[in-house]
């Protein structure tokens, strides 16, 4: 491609604000698609660029060549054969040739390897002009993505995040005319809102990023970041240092077009509320960043905010982000101090008028479960925790909810709980379990750290899995309203941390012995559904740990067969898997009993009756006789192999059996007229499956 024969394409989407979090996934859509498109119209480019602002999304692509690529496509017809052959149909071809508009004798022949001569229609179709079909491509690019919510705000109907202000569509120096939710696209964009909202021209893409920045507009998202980040070092350097936070970083980088840090302070006063308050009042609320000292990393009275525009008046912004976070910081330490004077005991008896659930109670009931249950675990698992103490920490774990503090933050559940206990000289694994019950906070977050959290952690958990699944509160496609993969995840993995030998079936069977009566009669129903949804999990947890899917499968179809859940056995079994299918005759074994399998499955059809004990004196042929007496032979080793957990010796005893079974497939009729022997063969069959599928289940490996 040479320059001359090339363009700079520009598209730029203007809205109002979008919400910070829509607008990476807008940008990848963008980005796929129309990388996609012109690919599927043949149009070459040298590069693809998406930008981002809170109120605009761009694509500039370089270097476009002006006009697609002509194609031709073939189109494969009905078999070519001679007149005088009988497999000639004429007809086919003439309705082959009227498909694609030609007279048949237009049509050529051509071979097809070990296939022989077909009629085929080779259709050669012109290139289009590049700015023609965009005049398709921008409306498409606009129409295809999607957003989480979308909103109608004009008489078209088109939905869009935000309603859609201005579109800039350019090919070079020229404007690609089209009209998309009542805009009419141009060659002039908005400027920032908080400096001039006059329109600006925009001559050419190549100028596009260069002229916004003269408008006070960074559009590339990654300089902007660069920038934010560099104002707050460059204004904080003779103050102190501030507490980086790279998600409000990415938070503000979508929330501004043109950043200036400004350094403003509050009353030294607010330094005795906790820092946790100080950052969920500065930080969170008003997403700016908190300051500590250099040396001994004490917080500051200082913070610094984020604004959208030039430098100009920066005193005026300075006075408005103080004065709001003044206030709020008075609000919190009214909430702090009253709750501190009431104190965390008088909190829990204001529990019993917190609904958990109409079905399942207050959350005061709720606790009184987890007492229970942590109290029989505590003691079931030796885990030695005074239960007076215990009891007393479960009872406290809930008491901040209704804190007037989390009733005005709710992110601080937990957290200002923990601070609350050691302020009232609370025993500190008490305060530790008050924050850490709730860990971990998502699938991959940190599991607790104190052994009495930690299990009050997991009885919270189990009471939560059992109790809603016994009144139908599982998760359903992509709703999960109650977070229960969430939990149901952490709780998994606090299961293989800490009691990787406990059989998950017995854990799960005597939680529902504490549920209120009214709800504990489903229990065979809601015992195998939660089981399975937990099975789900641990599939996923070894997944995330390198182990293949049909591997992790394998073992865990089977995972109750034997009375056997435990993190540990499945861990056993996986390593012993992996070990055994690095042997040069494992596929051969695999293949095996998949035969296996399809007889067994084949003779269900056609109704064979399958025995559970063999009929000796039906064993006719030698091979049968071998094999019944080696697989009853081998069934008590690896019976003994399995109840010690020596599962590689068990593979190994998979292939001292396979020559038996080699033999009895080669030399004996399994499906034999007689039905007694037939039936008695497949009994055998299924004796040896039986053996292995207590196992580890081979029908779910790959090929």
């Amino acid at each position: 491609m040479t320059k001359k024969n090339t363009k700079n394409i520009l598209l730029e989407i203007g809205t109002e604000e979008l919400p910070s979090s829509y607008i990476d996934p807008a940008l990848r859509q963008i980005e796929k698609f129309t990388s996609k498109t012109l690919d599927g119209f043949g149009l070459r480019y040298n590069s693809l660029k998406t930008y981002a602002t809170p109120v605009r999304l761009v694509l500039i692509i370089s270097d476009i060549i002006i006009k697609s690529k002509d194609k031709t496509e073939e189109f494969l017809g009905p078999s070519y054969a001679k007149k005088n052959n009988k497999n000639y149909n004429k007809k086919a071809i003439e309705c082959f040739a009227f498909k694609h508009g030609v007279v048949p004798e237009k049509l050529k022949i051509k071979t097809i390897t070990n296939k022989g001569e077909y009629f085929f229609y080779a259709k050669r179709t012109k290139g289009e002009k590049t700015e023609k079909l965009l005049i398709k491509i921008f409306p498409d690019i606009i129409r295809n993505i999607s957003f989480p919510k979308t909103m109608v705000w004009e008489e078209s109907g088109f939905r869009f995040a935000r309603p859609i202000r201005n579109i800039v569509a350019l090919y070079g120096n020229k404007i690609i005319k089209f009209k998309i939710a009542g805009i009419n696209s141009s060659n002039s964009t908005f400027g920032l809102h908080t400096c001039n909202r006059n329109k600006i021209k925009i001559n050419s893409p190549e100028n596009y990023l260069s002229t916004m920045k003269d408008n006070f507009i960074i559009v590339d998202q990654h300089k902007r970041r660069k920038l934010i980040i560099q104002s707050i070092q460059s204004v904080s350097k003779n103050t102190g240092n501030a507490l980086f936070d790279e998600d409000l970083v990415n938070d503000i980088n979508y929330l501004v077009e043109y950043p200036s840090a400004i350094l403003c302070n509050f009353d030294s006063k607010y330094l005795n509320l906790p820092l946790e308050i100080l950052n969920i009042c500065i930080k969170k609320a008003q997403k700016c960043f908190v300051l500590q000292n250099d040396k001994n990393n004490t917080t500051l009275n200082y913070f610094i905010c984020i604004r959208n525009g030039t430098p100009q008046y920066q005193e005026v912004v300075k006075e408005g982000y103080e004065k709001v976070i003044t206030s709020r910081l008075d609000d919190a330490t009214f909430f702090y101090n009253n709750d501190l004077q009431k104190g965390l005991y008088q909190n829990i008896e204001k529990l019993k008028g917190i609904i958990f659930h109409d079905k399942l109670g207050t959350i005061y009931e709720k606790l009184e479960r987890i007492k229970q249950i942590a109290v029989f675990f505590n003691k079931e698992f030796h885990m030695n925790i005074d239960n007076i103490i215990l009891e007393k920490a479960i009872m406290l774990s809930k008491a901040d909810l209704v804190s007037e503090v989390v009733f005005e933050y709710p992110e601080l559940q937990g957290t200002i709980g923990k601070i609350y206990a050691r302020k009232l000289n609370e025993d500190e694994n008490i305060a530790i379990s008050i924050e850490q019950h709730y860990w971990p906070l998502n699938g991959s977050g940190q599991l607790p750290s104190n052994v009495m959290a930690f299990l009050i952690s997991f009885a919270d958990k189990i009471d939560t899995l059992v109790s809603s699944f016994s009144i139908g509160l599982k998760p359903s496609g992509s709703t999960d309203p109650y977070g229960l993969r969430r939990i149901g995840m952490g709780f998994i993995r606090m299961i293989k941390e800490k009691f990787p030998d406990k059989d998950l079936q017995y854990i799960v069977e005597k939680t529902f012995s504490f549920l209120p009566k009214n709800i504990k009669n489903n229990f065979q129903n809601t015992n195998e559904e939660l089981l399975n949804f937990l099975q789900q999990r641990i599939e996923n947890i070894f997944e995330v740990e390198g182990y293949s899917l049909d591997e992790i499968k394998a073992v865990t179809n089977i995972l109750r067969k034997h009375g056997h859940t435990s993190m540990s056995i499945l861990q056993l079994k996986l390593n012993a898997l992996q070990n055994a299918r690095k042997k040069s005759n494992f596929q051969d074994i695999v293949t095996m009993f998949k035969r296996i399998t399809n007889i067994i499955n084949q003779a269900k059809k056609q109704n064979v009756y399958i025995s559970q004990t063999i009929n000796e004196e039906l064993l006719i042929e030698k091979s049968e006789k071998a094999l019944y007496v080696f697989s009853k032979n081998i069934k008590i080793k690896i019976d003994v192999y399995i109840s010690k957990k020596m599962y590689e010796n068990v593979f190994d005893k998979i292939i001292e059996i396979k020559p038996f079974i080699d033999n009895f497939f080669e030399k004996v009729t399994i499906m034999e007229k007689n039905e007694l022997i037939k039936s008695n063969r497949i009994s055998i069959i299924k004796y040896i499956d039986d053996i292995f599928t207590e196992f580890i289940n081979f029908s779910c490996l790959y090929s």
